[in-house]
């Protein structure tokens, strides 16, 4: 009687260190999901700026300005 007793004592130990154990690793993937949600939400918002100081530039060009930027990306023809 007194064994049966000890057994269900050390079975409690050890469920409650599994699930503490199950506890800590989603915790941890939560965590983990969380910050590279948060990583990528900042890459997206540099990307937004980096887009917006270009617009910006582009739109203070005059005529001759934008042309030497844009001969840079056009094709040369060879003719």
């Amino acid at each position: 009687m007194f064994l049966l007793g000890r057994l269900k004592l050390y079975a409690i130990g050890v469920v409650a260190f599994v699930l503490a154990l199950l506890g800590i690793y989603w915790s941890g993937r939560r965590d983990g999901a969380a910050a590279v949600k948060a990583d990528a939400n900042e890459a997206r918002l540099d990307a937004v700026k980096a887009a917006k100081d270009v617009e910006d530039e582009i739109r203070s060009l005059d005529n001759d300005g934008l042309d030497d930027r844009a001969r840079h990306w056009l094709r040369q023809d060879r003719r």
